[in-house]
């Protein structure tokens, strides 16, 4: 077992050391993937720390993609890109060349970012030499950037939101992983049987029990959830990805009923995508709809900024916060106070909402391009588009005699990389087969034709039976 000392770390806090050193071994192979870690108990006592220390550092190598927890086994290394090597959520073409389109990338492109303006913030924070951004960040983050999210929830999703509620952390699935340690020993979750996978991976492996309920064409069937037995449920009302159906009101009401109706329930409402809606009014946020402080609302800034700035929050109720405080509040938060403070200034100053506004835009035309190019295509006799409001994606319903497996090992032959919703069921059933998942965030607008044409392609002998069939 690989040992560090503590006395090197600096001005770092322990945790923050480990987790420093872990993750470079890592980067650099010294710890080799598929490796299993020690106990926590065991890398405790070899490095003269606290097992939460421990715990703490192992949390974030979690959240950051490095180590996976395997339950009653431990921690293992999961491979990352070094040198040349491809990246595990990048896979390459059979002759190895990457692919042409990675349709899981479901990041913005980095040239809509405004840099310029972001760097500009970044040098305002610099100038202003502000003591506080030279000492230990608090856990729930700087009072600043908690008070601008505040403020950008209540005008932009009618939330009345109390800064001391807000926890800001790097990454939902670490924000995620602290509300699940909050509950209690295996806490009992529902989420809808369409799902995000890092969470429910993340949830299992914190112990928590893990209930499944039905989704139609409007989301998660709300009426089943009573029967689950589960004591919390984690929502997307406003898009339920990959689908991008939005929850109508009666849902809603009916979900808050049940969570008002018993002691100790929750709802973790996941409010992601939903900055990117196309047209009409977002519906109110169920926490913004809850009477009685049994929402936690959790979003995230990596989807509307680039992937680097790895900021995401969370509003807990007062009840949850007291509690937040009381278990972790002598550790220090996870993101830099510097990068917090120029997010704080870049929203205080309206960028935010400017750069928001003009996101719309770009994704609406990327959006309108496809379709258009998928309907001047050959693709039209067999695809049918599923209409969405919000979101960077599309979903193409596709009548081919191809299975999924299929469906993605002919995209990687022609070096395209595709998603499908099956992938992203906890039920694979035959009604969610043949439906591809088109992430368009990061597709240059001039390579709309050519992605579509690969497609044409992919699903060439579907084409021919359709046109024969006249």
């Amino acid at each position: 077992m690989r040992s560090y000392d503590m006395d090197q770390r600096g001005r770092y806090p322990k945790y923050e050391y480990l987790y420093r050193c872990l993750r470079d071994d890592i980067r650099s192979g010294a710890i080799a993937a598929d490796a299993r870690l020690p106990s926590k108990r065991d890398m405790a006592r070899e490095m003269g720390v606290s097992v939460s220390t421990v715990e703490h550092a192992l949390d974030l190598l979690v959240s950051e993609g490095y180590l996976q927890p395997r339950p009653g086994s431990g921690y293992y290394v999961l491979p990352v890109r070094t040198g040349s090597a491809p990246s595990v959520d990048a896979p390459r073409a059979p002759d190895g060349t990457p692919p042409v389109f990675d349709a899981k990338a479901n990041r913005m492109g980095v040239q809509l970012f405004p840099a310029t303006t972001w760097i500009r913030c970044m040098r305002r924070v610099l100038s202003a030499q502000d003591p506080e951004l030279f000492e230990t960040v608090p856990l729930p983050g700087l009072y600043q950037l908690r008070c601008a999210i505040a403020d950008h929830l209540f005008e932009t999703r009618g939330m009345v939101v109390d800064p001391a509620h807000v926890v800001v952390g790097a990454g939902t699935e670490f924000l995620y992983g602290r509300l699940i340690r909050m509950l209690g020993d295996r806490p009992h979750i529902a989420t809808a049987d369409l799902y995000t996978r890092n969470l429910v991976q993340l949830a299992r492996a914190s112990g928590a029990i893990w209930s499944f309920v039905h989704t139609d064409s409007h989301g998660m069937r709300t009426d089943e959830v009573e029967g689950t037995g589960a004591s919390v449920v984690h929502v997307s009302p406003a898009n339920l990805f990959p689908v991008g159906a939005v929850l109508p009101q009666s849902r809603r009401e009916e979900l808050l009923s049940w969570v008002h109706a018993k002691p100790r329930r929750l709802i973790v409402e996941d409010d992601y995508d939903s900055e990117l809606r196309y047209t009409g009014r977002s519906a109110p946020t169920l926490f913004a709809q809850d009477t009685m402080d049994k929402v936690v609302y959790m979003n995230t800034f990596s989807k509307t900024l680039v992937p680097s700035v790895r900021i995401s929050y969370m509003v807990l109720p007062p009840e949850l916060a007291a509690i937040y405080q009381h278990q972790v509040g002598f550790y220090s938060c996870t993101v830099s106070s510097f990068e917090q403070a120029a997010l704080a200034e870049f929203m205080t100053r309206g960028h935010f909402r400017r750069h928001v506004r003009q996101l719309r835009r770009y994704y609406r035309a990327q959006r309108d391009a496809f379709v258009e190019a998928i309907a001047a295509s050959h693709l039209s006799r067999i695809v049918e588009i599923r209409p969405l409001l919000v979101g960077t994606h599309m979903v193409l319903s596709v009548d081919t005699r191809k299975s999924d497996d299929e469906v993605m090992e002919a995209a990687r032959a022609r070096h395209l990389q595709l998603d499908m919703l099956s992938s992203h069921v906890a039920r694979p059933t035959v009604d969610r087969a043949h439906y591809v998942i088109l992430n368009i965030a990061s597709v240059e607008r001039e390579r709309i034709p050519g992605i579509v044409s690969l497609l044409e392609d992919v699903f060439g002998d579907d084409v021919a039976r359709a046109e024969a069939r006249g």
